[in-house]
Parts: C-alpha cells; sequence; structure tokens
C-alpha cells in the first residue's frame, strides 16, 4: 500500500498541478490557463478524486490518485483547447456513437487556396457565345 499525503496547502497544490500539466501540452507561456481549467474547478478535481479527509479536512492523496488527478487535468485543458479551436472554425468535430467520444479533424477548408475568380461581364460571355454560334 502506498503512503498517503495530506495537502496542506490545497490552492498551491490545485494551481502547480494545472501549470504542471498545460506545460505538458504546450511550452509556451501558460498565462492564460484560467481560461482552460480554473483554480476552482482544480480544487474541486482534487477534492473529487482524494481518497478521503484528515481530521484538519485536509484532502489525502496517494501516488495514484496524484496521478489521476494529473492525467484528468491534463485531458481537461487539451478538451477544452479542441473545443475553443472548433469554436473558431479551425477543426471540426462530431459525436461518434460507435465509440461514445467526441471526434475531431482539421477543418479541411482551412489554408485551402481560393479557385480565382473569373470576371465575366456581358461582353466576354457575348463573344464566348459567338464563337460556339460560329463553328456549328
Amino acid at each position: 500500500m502506498s503512503e498517503v499525503y495530506a495537502i496542506t496547502d490545497l490552492e498551491g497544490y490545485a494551481n502547480e498541478m494545472r501549470i504542471a500539466a498545460a506545460k505538458s501540452l504546450s511550452a509556451n507561456e501558460n498565462d492564460n490557463i484560467d481560461d482552460y481549467i480554473s483554480l476552482n474547478q482544480m480544487i474541486n478535481l482534487v477534492r473529487m478524486e482524494c481518497v478521503g479527509y484528515d481530521h484538519k479536512d485536509r484532502p489525502l492523496l496517494n501516488e495514484e490518485t496524484n496521478e489521476q488527478i494529473y492525467e484528468k487535468t491534463v485531458i481537461w485543458i487539451h478538451n477544452v483547447g479542441l473545443a475553443k479551436l472548433a469554436a473558431k472554425g479551425l477543426v471540426e468535430c462530431a459525436w461518434d456513437n460507435q465509440t461514445n467520444e467526441m471526434v475531431f479533424w482539421a477543418n479541411p477548408e482551412i489554408n485551402k487556396p481560393e479557385k480565382k475568380k473569373r470576371k465575366s461581364n456581358g461582353e466576354s460571355v457575348k463573344r464566348r457565345n459567338n464563337k460556339k454560334n460560329k463553328g456549328s
């Protein structure tokens, strides 16, 4: 059985955990981490995943629950990131009934070269029609 630890600074633990999870997804600055998972959401996640509470009502974690919190945080941030991309139209998404989850794919319209539009006025259309009529 693994050792159990009491989290004495829940806010500090939650903040460091979400920063570590965000850094695992992107080496860029994570200044807007609150846009992906708030500190209160993170604290609630820790409270839901802990193995219990000590006599001072501090959450108790072991190595396994610590790892679960980390993995769930990474998934949460990743999923919110995908939702943000979908909202911007950069990726498409749909529900897959067979796997019972959302699936995402790159929007095929992004970075697709636009077809050059032909300018046509009445004159050029007449010329094309006249050429057809003369050859028949």
